[in-house]
């Protein structure tokens, strides 16, 4: 693991060369590279490497692209289970890591955490239709057990490692099944319960090779990919019924 705090000295060099960022309480070397989604996807592992100005407690925000989704509740009659009610759920972001460097919760106080977005359960969640106060706060309530059961949403206070009070790095693992779209990436800096550093970059999540293709055809021809779509599965349908069938023996 030798070769870790090497890497990390040569990007503090090369982020403190210019005095103006050497001034900076917090400085992230910006990600440019996109993600691209192929067929073999599985994820893929991504690091913020930066450099803060002494001792501090840091915390990093992974948000993804807004969602749209539809939650149902099941419901029994007798003994059987039937799906009940339908409630779309819209303007949450489809993913949230939360990187700590010490619980949140105390690092920061809820007013804080309320202000930069960093409670699971603090997104805002649009509920259609416009339901009851308590009935929409259940559905919310749902919708981020669920987010936290399939991992989209949690929270990790051993994931930033930090080097002699001045350097760090994060690692941080993106699911294999990531909605296309842009995802930004917010570092604070926290000293005596106070943000004293704040940055955001970003970067892009797009699918590549024949995936990239069909998204774009889909979306920018819709009624002619359906058309085609719809006759080559006739065809394709044809062509196996035309096939005779071996009878078992």
């Amino acid at each position: 693991m030798a070769g870790a705090p090497r890497f990390l000295l040569f990007i503090l060099g090369c982020l403190l060369q210019a005095p103006a960022w050497g001034e900076e309480p917090l400085v992230v070397a910006p990600a440019t590279t996109p993600v691209e989604i192929t067929t073999d996807f599985a994820g893929a592992d991504l690091k913020a490497v930066g450099a803060m100005s002494g001792p501090g407690e840091l915390i990093i925000k992974l948000v993804g692209p807004k969602q749209e989704a539809t939650m149902s509740r099941e419901t029994k009659i007798g003994p059987f289970w039937v799906e009940g009610d339908r409630v779309r759920m819209g303007g949450a972001p489809s993913l949230l890591f939360l990187y700590a460097t010490s619980p949140i919760s105390t690092i920061l106080s809820p007013e804080e955490q309320q202000k930069y977005g960093l409670i699971l359960e603090g997104v805002w969640v649009r509920v259609d239709p416009q339901l009851k106060a308590h009935a929409a706060s259940d559905w919310r309530k749902a919708f981020f057990r669920l987010k936290e059961k399939q991992g989209y949403y949690h929270e990790d206070d051993s994931a930033i490692r930090v080097f002699g009070n001045r350097l760090f790095i994060a690692d941080m693992r993106l699911p294999g099944d990531l909605q296309v779209g842009t995802y930004t990436v917010e570092t604070l800096l926290v000293k005596s319960g106070k943000v004293v550093g704040h940055t955001v970059g970003s970067f892009n999540v797009r699918l590549s090779g024949i995936e990239r293709w069909v998204w774009n055809e889909a979306h920018d021809h819709p009624w002619l990919f359906g058309s085609l779509f719809t006759l080559l599965c006739m065809v394709l349908g044809l062509a196996l019924n035309a096939f005779p069938l071996r009878k078992p023996r």
